[in-house]
């Protein structure tokens, strides 16, 4: 996950899934998951966030990438 300073107002969130992932269904079930965790997550106002997603997060269990994203989310703010 990578995070900036934005423009002020609410937290905005980008999703890059790329074609490596796999076929159209199997990206978009990527993008599925991250963003139904991402409402889950609480992201500082006025910042911009893009999450770079792998393959493996696809299959991966919910509560492993509800961990990952809580500690790239706590990485990112303190940076």
């Amino acid at each position: 996950m990578v995070s900036s300073p934005g423009r002020p107002g609410p937290p905005r969130l980008g999703l890059l899934v790329s074609k490596q992932c796999g076929t159209a269904v199997k990206r978009n079930r990527i993008k599925r998951r991250l963003r139904s965790l991402a409402g889950t997550v609480e992201l500082k106002s006025g910042f911009d966030y893009v999450i770079i997603a792998t393959e493996p997060v696809a299959n991966a269990p919910y509560s492993n990438l509800d961990s990952w994203l809580r500690r790239a989310v706590e990485v990112s703010a303190d940076a």
